[in-house]
């Protein structure tokens, strides 16, 4: 049996964790707290660069690690918060090598290559849609090999449009042609799933825990998934 008929008559939607397959061709999935463990970034933003940034500001580091905050908060959900590019000038760090230091942190989250395979398999089409810079998706895949498991990639510096933003899923159309109301959204981002809901994108999942070690997520207007397992109909994730 498929995915498609082991998951009819889902019953109410917004409650039910398996989306209405059969109703679904396409598959837009985030990456960073989605498909990887954003317990990475995490460590990254919050502990790693505030460090950095006051040691490199020694003389004021109380200021510095205040100033690089506000900054963070300033520009949080616009295109350059996640523009490596941006914070090299603002930091005057070497990001990249910064990253390096805690690769052992890159993760999937549990089930998703699995999940991605199986999806896969059953001839979903695939598709990471990312706020990550081109240059930090190319770290983490030379560590996980991640977007070999999909069939397309789309950054959102490429459509110059952060996913929080309507003219990303306008966008995203130019070069993903995809049908809003048989397509699903798996992200841990609220804004972009309701961004994405607004643009008429009918199927949306979050993630209950975008890092695996932190608090759970909680919202009143989106199903959040325990795990990316829970897309699947126990028979077919254990096959």
């Amino acid at each position: 049996m498929d995915i498609a008929s082991a998951s009819k008559n889902p019953g109410n939607e917004w409650q039910a964790a398996i989306p209405p397959w059969a109703e679904i061709d396409t598959v837009l999935f985030d990456m960073d707290g989605t498909l990887l463990d954003l317990h990475f970034d995490n460590r990254f933003w919050r502990e790693l660069i505030p460090t950095e940034y006051a040691l490199l500001h020694a003389h004021e580091p109380d200021l510095a690690r205040q100033r690089l905050l506000a900054e963070m908060d300033r520009i949080r959900g616009q295109l350059q918060w996640y523009c490596l590019d941006y914070w090299v000038r603002f930091t005057g760090l070497d990001l990249l090598a910064l990253k390096q230091r805690l690769v052992g942190h890159i993760a999937y989250q549990p089930h998703a290559v699995h999940v991605l395979d199986t999806l896969r398999l059953q001839g979903k089409r695939l598709v990471l849609v990312t706020n990550a810079h081109p240059q930090v998706l190319a770290f983490k895949h030379a560590h996980t090999g991640v977007t070999d498991h999909l069939d397309q990639v789309v950054s959102a510096h490429a459509l110059n449009c952060a996913k929080e933003e309507p003219c990303f899923w306008d966008r995203l159309q130019t070069v993903e042609r995809y049908e809003p109301g048989r397509t699903l959204l798996v992200d841990d981002n609220l804004v972009a799933l309701s961004t994405a809901r607004d643009a008429g994108v009918r199927h949306l999942r979050g993630m209950r825990y975008p890092d695996t070690r932190g608090a759970a997520m909680e919202s009143a207007q989106f199903r959040l998934l325990e795990s990316l397992a829970e897309l699947l109909p126990d028979h077919v994730l254990h096959t």
